[in-house]
């Protein structure tokens, strides 16, 4: 979801149902069991079934009940403004996928009705509406009087709830219309391969989680969304419906942290943390597929654009994802140029600092390239893992602790050499 749909669809502040939350400790748990047990009574109450659920079911139904009441208690522990958005659409919840965890359910309506019940009240709920009158809303949950009171009575905290280990760590996403479309997540047959990657990535989960890691959130500024340092959990991304496309990692509470708020605030044991990231990774990636060397100057310092490097980058990076040449600067670039610069001149001019590479502009072979790139971070996270180093990764940037800076940049440069065939460039930007 993103922060365009959200400002459409209700307030900025409203956050995603998170169908993965569970219960991990014995009050927390104790909490869910006697709600099921309550919402059992409920049903036969009200004769509201006629024979008990089959096993399979049984399952589906206190599992949707747990991820609900657990969302809404943890929502309400972080203190974050807004609600719970989701949807009670069969169209949605009738939809069989890899990726659709329990909770998700055609009976999750039914369970809905019942936890906001006079009776029950584990769950408040607003009820959405079409925008005919004003901005469009969608239906918001929230913890109700009765959750609100068993936090209180078992002194509930955030630190009682975690996420279920079954979610599916590797995505596959659809064609993309343009460089900033997301796609849509789509279906998969597993193979060796893929079932090579999802081990990678939950060895990788498993190790992040009892990783030592602190984040002091009283350098926030006030209103700012809260930050839970045991979310951890990520996943890795595919795109073009292709296995040789994307594949970044996405997730993990340091992701959605603005530079400034890791280097303050987010600690590695006792350590400040240092990021260190991989300069120019994309179009040196290119010249190494092409057996080129690249210049030795900076790649995106451009001839007759010297001050307007940020520009350059971003639109050098669209001339590689594209398909076709650019007819305006891509979005948010327009501001890095003069007003007299066009983007025909602008593009030219990248085409001509890089004869080597100028027959891959326009190819869309950017998509592979951030395949390679994600390979060398997997890679160097791996290593990393062995040498017992903690390492956050950021796309093709990794936060570790400021002690180990200089050994994991040697990883690093030994690792992109290894799936590049040249030399990489890793920068260090730490706390001032």
């Amino acid at each position: 979801m993103t922060e365009t749909e959200d400002q459409k669809d209700g307030k900025l502040e409203d956050r995603p149902f998170n169908p993965w939350r569970i219960p991990i400790t014995d009050k927390a748990k104790q909490v869910v069991e006697e709600a099921i047990k309550l919402l059992e009574s409920y049903e036969r109450y009200y004769k509201l079934r006629k024979r008990t659920r089959r096993p399979a079911d049984q399952t589906v139904f206190e599992r949707t009940v747990s991820a609900i009441l657990c969302d809404a208690i943890y929502h309400h522990l972080t203190g974050d403004a807004g609600d719970i958005f989701i949807t009670r659409s069969n169209q949605v919840l009738g939809r069989k996928s890899r990726y659709r965890p329990y909770a998700l359910n055609k009976k999750l309506p039914a369970i809905l009705d019942m936890m906001i019940a006079p009776e029950m009240a584990y769950i408040a709920l607003e009820v959405g509406h079409q925008g005919y009158f004003g901005p469009a809303r969608r239906s918001t949950i929230k913890s109700g009087w009765r959750a609100l009171q068993r936090i209180e009575e078992h002194d509930l905290s955030i630190e009682d709830f975690g996420l279920a280990d079954d979610q599916e760590v590797i995505i596959l996403r659809s064609k993309k219309e343009d460089f900033w479309d997301e796609g849509e997540d789509i279906e998969y047959d597993d193979t060796s391969e893929k079932m090579l990657y999802r081990q990678q990535v939950r060895d990788i989960n498993e190790w992040l989680a009892c990783a030592d890691l602190s984040f002091d959130e009283a350098t926030l500024n006030e209103g700012a969304r809260f930050v839970d340092s045991n979310d951890r959990r990520l996943r890795r991304i595919f795109t073009q419906e292709r296995f040789d496309s994307g594949g970044r990692l996405f997730g993990g509470f340091w992701q959605r942290l603005k530079k400034n708020d890791r280097f303050s605030s987010l600690m590695i044991g006792d350590e400040f943390v240092v990021e260190l990231d991989y300069g120019q990774m994309t179009p040196r990636i290119i010249y190494g597929m092409l057996g080129e060397e690249p210049p030795a100057d900076d790649l995106y310092s451009v001839p007759g654009f010297a001050n307007h490097r940020s520009g350059i980058k971003r639109v050098m990076n669209a001339m590689l994802f594209s398909t076709k040449p650019l007819t305006r600067m891509p979005k948010g670039v327009r501001q890095s140029f003069a007003r007299d610069h066009h983007i025909t001149d602008v593009c030219k001019a990248i085409e001509a600092a890089h004869p080597a590479i100028s027959s891959k502009f326009y190819t869309g072979i950017g998509h592979e390239t951030q395949f390679i790139e994600s390979e060398i971070l997997i890679d160097t996270l791996l290593r990393l893992k062995e040498m017992n180093i903690i390492a956050l990764p950021v796309h093709d940037a990794l936060i570790v602790p400021s002690s180990s800076q200089d050994r994991v940049k040697e990883v690093m440069l030994s690792t992109f050499k290894k799936h590049t065939g040249i030399d990489g460039l890793v920068t260090v930007e730490k706390r001032e």
